[in-house]
């Protein structure tokens, strides 16, 4: 007996309440390091990107270290680092371009495995058979945070291994709650550094929430009016067309039944992107709508 697939979009409830990103009103060299192009990057080849990634994840992890060895932090008989910032940095720096790269994945999926895996360890640590407990709370807590950050689209590899490290490494179960505050700040510095170091060459972040198109602008932002108002009257008459898919210059129209992935979303901003800059080239003033 087959049933119909059960699917759930927490972007659905969320995105209404998100603002609207308006990192163009920053100064230009702050909005840059922000990942804001006012048209799009230059493509930048292999062998830079991979001398920027050597560059970042050394300065990024060197960043990382040096807090954690100071004398405020040091007194809690912290690590040296956490290891699973040493996955991060491949992330951040070399693999720039993907959904799991970004800020709302690296510190939401951090903080919900780090939450989960202590949580689950400390109930574990209630049994007086813990040590030998251990790899089950390690495979439970990699397990748990699997699935909250599918829910919450926070998916971030690395955290995987924070949950894991959390419950199966003493030095790590010593920390407790500690590890929270810890491995967000590990995360924050790494992505701090990487919005210096990705953005001279390359982009960097693609997005800070997400990449399909949020809550309409407020009064008051002259620029994202004039964009929004292209947009309305360049969909009029074609929403229409609900088995369409929209892309002009400043948003993209996508049916409400249509669910998509976070890959997906990006893929739809980075041509959105692509056509707000070959307009800004040829100083088309014609909004150019694509469908797919």
């Amino acid at each position: 007996m087959f049933t119909s697939p059960v699917n759930f979009d927490i972007d659905q409830y969320l995105n209404r309440f998100v603002p609207r990103p308006r990192l163009h009103l920053f100064p230009k060299p702050i909005s840059r390091f922000l990942g804001y192009r006012s048209e799009p990057p230059r493509p930048v080849g292999d062998v830079a990107k991979w001398a920027w990634a050597c560059i970042g994840a050394f300065c990024g992890l060197l960043v990382v270290e040096a807090v954690y060895q100071s004398s405020g932090i040091k007194e809690f008989r912290t690590p040296v680092v956490i290891a699973s910032l040493g996955a991060a940095a491949i992330l951040e720096y070399n693999a720039i371009d993907s959904p799991f790269s970004q800020p709302r994945n690296a510190i939401l999926g951090q903080l919900f495995s780090a939450v989960v895996g202590v949580g689950i360890t400390k109930l574990f640590h209630l049994n007086p058979n813990f040590e030998n407990l251990r790899w089950i709370a390690g495979a439970l807590s990699v397990g748990v945070s699997s699935a909250i950050m599918g829910l919450t689209k926070t998916v971030y590899p690395p955290a995987g291994a924070t949950a894991l490290l959390a419950a199966t490494t003493p030095d790590i179960t010593a920390l407790g709650w500690l590890l929270v505050p810890l491995i967000l700040l590990g995360n924050i510095l790494l992505l701090a550094v990487a919005c210096v170091l990705n953005n001279i060459q390359r982009r960097f972040p693609l997005y800070w929430w997400t990449a399909a198109d949020l809550s309409p602008p407020k009064e008051g932002d002259v620029e994202a009016e004039g964009k929004a108002s292209t947009a309305s009257s360049s969909f009029d008459g074609l929403e229409k067309q609900e088995s369409c898919i929209f892309i002009d210059s400043s948003s993209v129209h996508v049916p409400a039944w249509v669910s998509l992935e976070e890959d997906e979303q990006l893929l739809l901003e980075n041509l959105r992107v692509k056509i707000e800059g070959r307009l800004r080239l040829t100083g088309s003033q014609d909004t150019d709508t694509t469908q797919v």
